[in-house]
C-alpha cells in the first residue's frame, strides 16, 4: 500500500518579495481566476497541513509552480519546499508552460508609475538545476532536455514524470518531444520487466475533463496515442493538472487496457483542493481535502468560502459587464481564456445576450420559447444568470450536480430543446445534447472522492 498526495498549479507569485503596486496590480489580483496575492499564503497554509500527517510521506506536484515563470518566485519557492522535506516528506516535482522563459505569458512586476512591466524569468537548464532535489535527484532515469524523469516511489512502484512543455507555447502544441517519446517507451519497457506498479504524473490532461474543454490546444498533445501506449505499458493512472478543474474520467486503448486520468484543479483557486491517494492491489482511493484558514484577512469566511467568492465576483461581472458595459466585458474577458480582441468582435451578439440574460427567469424564457408549463414550480423565478454560474462553478468544483431527475436538468433542458438547432450550429457538436449533459452532471466516476479500480493485468 502506499499513500501520496497531489498539489498541481501553485502559481507562486512572490509578492513579498516583488512587492507589486499600482492599478495594474490590483486589476489583476482582482480579476485573475486564481487568488494571485494570496498564493504564497496558501502555499504556506497548504505545507502545513500536508506536515501534519506524519504518516504519508510522498507530495507530487504537477506543474506551473510560479504564476508566470518569475525568477523570483522560482528562487523563493525551493525554500517553502525544503519545509516538506524537513519534515519528513519526499517531493516530487514537474514544470510546465507558466514556468518556463521566454514562452508567454511573460513573466511580470507591478509598479505604481509604469503598470505591468515584463521581468526576468528562467530557461529550462536552470529550472533543471534548481528544482534537481525534487525528484531528479534519485531518479532512476533523467531526460534531461525535457526535465522528465521516472523515479521509485517505493520499492516496487515506479513514476513516470513527464515533462509536456513539447515545442513551447507559441506553437500551440503541448506533448512530448521526439527523443523524449523515445525514451519514454525505453523506460516503459524497463519498467514492464521491473514488474513495479507503474504510475504517471504531467501538467496538461491526458483526457478533456469537460465537454467545454477544447481538445485541440488545451491537453496533451497525441492525447490517446500516448493514453494507449501507457495503458498498454501497465500504467493504470496518471496524475494531472493544468485545467484548474476537478476530474476523473478514463480512457480504454485499442488493446482493452484502461488508463485513468486524475485531474487536480489549482491549489490557489476555487476549488482549491489537495489530493490523498491511497493506492493498493486493488484500488486507488481519491480523498479530496481542502485547507480552512490561512494567514490573510479573508473577512471572517473560511477560505473555501473566501476562494469560492473571489471565483463567483469575476462570473458575476462577466454576465453583468455583457449585459450594461461591453468594454469592460471586453477588458475582463481573458481571465476565462477569450481574448479581448475576439470579444470586441463579438460585442453585439455578446451584448445582446447579456442585456436578454441579464432580465431572464426560467418563467420568462419558457414562455418566450412556449414551453413554461415545462418549467418545474421550483425553478420559475431562478434567474439564468445565478444559473449559469452555477453551472461554471460547477465545472470547476467537479461532480457537477444537475442529474435528469433534478428540477434544474428538466428546467435547462426544457429551454435547450427549444434551441437545439440554434446549439448545434454555435456548440459545433454532433450531439449538443449530449454536450450539455455533461455540463450538467457527471455520469461517471465521482470527480472529488472515489474509489478507482486497479485493472487486471
Amino acid at each position: 500500500m502506499l499513500s501520496f498526495y497531489q498539489i498541481t498549479d501553485l502559481h507562486y507569485y512572490a509578492a513579498d518579495i516583488l512587492k507589486p503596486k499600482g492599478d495594474a496590480w490590483e486589476y489583476r489580483a482582482k480579476y485573475d481566476q486564481k487568488c494571485v496575492a494570496e498564493s504564497g499564503a496558501i502555499l504556506d497554509a497548504a505545507i502545513d497541513k500536508l506536515l501534519t500527517d506524519k504518516e504519508t510521506e510522498v507530495v507530487l506536484i504537477s506543474g506551473d509552480l510560479v504564476s508566470d515563470g518569475e525568477k523570483e518566485g522560482h528562487y523563493a519557492l525551493p525554500e517553502k519546499l525544503r519545509r516538506l522535506t524537513a519534515g519528513g516528506k519526499r517531493v516530487f516535482v514537474l514544470t510546465a508552460t507558466h514556468d518556463v522563459a521566454p514562452y508567454p505569458p511573460y513573466p511580470k512586476t507591478y509598479f505604481a508609475d509604469r503598470g505591468e512591466v515584463q521581468s526576468e524569468g528562467l530557461r529550462k537548464p536552470e529550472l533543471l538545476e534548481l528544482y534537481w532535489e525534487f525528484g531528479p535527484k534519485d531518479a532512476l532515469s533523467v531526460h534531461r532536455e525535457s526535465f522528465s524523469y521516472v523515479t521509485k516511489l517505493a520499492e516496487h512502484i515506479r513514476l513516470f514524470a513527464l515533462n509536456d512543455d513539447g515545442v513551447g507555447w507559441e506553437r500551440g502544441f503541448h506533448g512530448y518531444l521526439e527523443s523524449e517519446l523515445q525514451w519514454l517507451k525505453e523506460q516503459l519497457e524497463e519498467g514492464q520487466k521491473s514488474g513495479d506498479t507503474l504510475l504517471a504524473m504531467g501538467h496538461h490532461p491526458l483526457l478533456p475533463p469537460s465537454p467545454v474543454y477544447s481538445p485541440a490546444d488545451e491537453i496533451l498533445g497525441d492525447h490517446e496515442k500516448i493514453a494507449a501506449l501507457l495503458a498498454d505499458a501497465g500504467v493504470h493512472f496518471m496524475f494531472t493538472g493544468h485545467t484548474h478543474m476537478q476530474n476523473i474520467s478514463y480512457f480504454d486503448s485499442p488493446r482493452g487496457n484502461r488508463i485513468f486520468d486524475i485531474n487536480t484543479a489549482s491549489l490557489i483557486g476555487y476549488p482549491s483542493p489537495i489530493r490523498k491517494m491511497t493506492l493498493t492491489e486493488e484500488t486507488l482511493t481519491v480523498e479530496t481535502q481542502h485547507i480552512d484558514k490561512l494567514n490573510w484577512d479573508l473577512g471572517g469566511k473560511s477560505y473555501l468560502e473566501y476562494s469560492k467568492g473571489h471565483f463567483e465576483f469575476m462570473l458575476r461581472d462577466i454576465l453583468d459587464s455583457a449585459a450594461h458595459d461591453i468594454r469592460h466585458f471586453c477588458e475582463i474577458s481573458q481571465g476565462f481564456s477569450l481574448s479581448k480582441e475576439k470579444a470586441w468582435k463579438l460585442r453585439v451578439p455578446i451584448s445582446a445576450a447579456g442585456k436578454l440574460m441579464d432580465r431572464l427567469t426560467f418563467q420568462k424564457a419558457g414562455r418566450l420559447l412556449l414551453c413554461a408549463k415545462k418549467i418545474p414550480p421550483e425553478m420559475r423565478e431562478r434567474r439564468l444568470c445565478d444559473f449559469v454560474i452555477d453551472v461554471v462553478r460547477n465545472i470547476y468544483a467537479g461532480d457537477e450536480p444537475y442529474t435528469p431527475d433534478t428540477p434544474e436538468y428538466v428546467a435547462f433542458m426544457a429551454l435547450a430543446n427549444r434551441l437545439m438547432p440554434i446549439l448545434r450550429r454555435v456548440l459545433k457538436a454532433s450531439d449538443p445534447k449530449a454536450f450539455l449533459e455533461g455540463v450538467l452532471y457527471n455520469s461517471g466516476y465521482p470527480d472529488n472522492d472515489a474509489v478507482l479500480p486497479v485493472p487486471k493485468k
